[in-house]
């Protein structure tokens, strides 16, 4: 069973940004990257399936470094 934990941390820290941000562009970016996030973990894909897929946007959108730290961080929580 897959519980998602990984995942849902960097969620949780991304919409905490994109709430926190005043800059409108970093909170396109941020929620472009998570947006399909929701509904691969409601169609059962794979923890390890969102994840490179999150990787996949944010290196697109230029914040791959910023994710990776996000998704290394989740593997202690």
């Amino acid at each position: 069973m897959n519980d998602y934990s990984e995942v849902l941390y960097v969620l949780h820290i991304v919409l905490i940004a994109i709430r926190a941000t005043e800059n409108p562009k970093k909170a396109r970016i941020f929620a472009d990257v998570v947006h399909n996030a929701p509904s691969m973990i409601t169609a059962g894909t794979t923890e390890e399936e969102i994840a490179e897929k999150v990787m996949l946007n944010a290196n697109r959108q230029g914040v791959g470094n910023y994710f990776s730290k996000l998704f290394a961080k989740a593997k202690t929580e």
